[in-house]
């Protein structure tokens, strides 16, 4: 995991060029980015815990897929992907 970090993070320095995002708002940015793969990680650690047992299930792979969006977001916002005005899927924000 910390590899994965680590390279996600150097290819967005690698590749940063002239950005419409102050220096500081992509460092914050970034941080964010990374805090969520850490996220994504406890997330992993608590689905294998599960007790199948359990009356209440929780959708663990919904947060996963909202967490993906989120990062995703704001990795665009990075790297400045300029995209036409679209819809986008909410996320789902019911993990119960």
């Amino acid at each position: 995991m910390i590899k994965k970090l680590s390279l996600t993070l150097l290819m967005l320095f690698i590749t940063s060029s002239v950005f419409a995002i102050t220096d500081e708002e992509r460092s914050a940015l970034l941080r964010a980015t990374a805090e969520i793969m850490i996220i994504e990680t406890i997330v992993e650690e608590a689905e294998q815990g599960v007790n199948v047992e359990d009356r209440k299930k929780i959708q663990y792979e919904t947060i996963k897929q909202d967490l993906e969006k989120i990062r995703q977001g704001l990795l665009d916002v990075i790297n400045e992907v300029r995209r036409e005005p679209r819809m986008l899927p909410p996320i789902s924000g019911e993990y119960l």
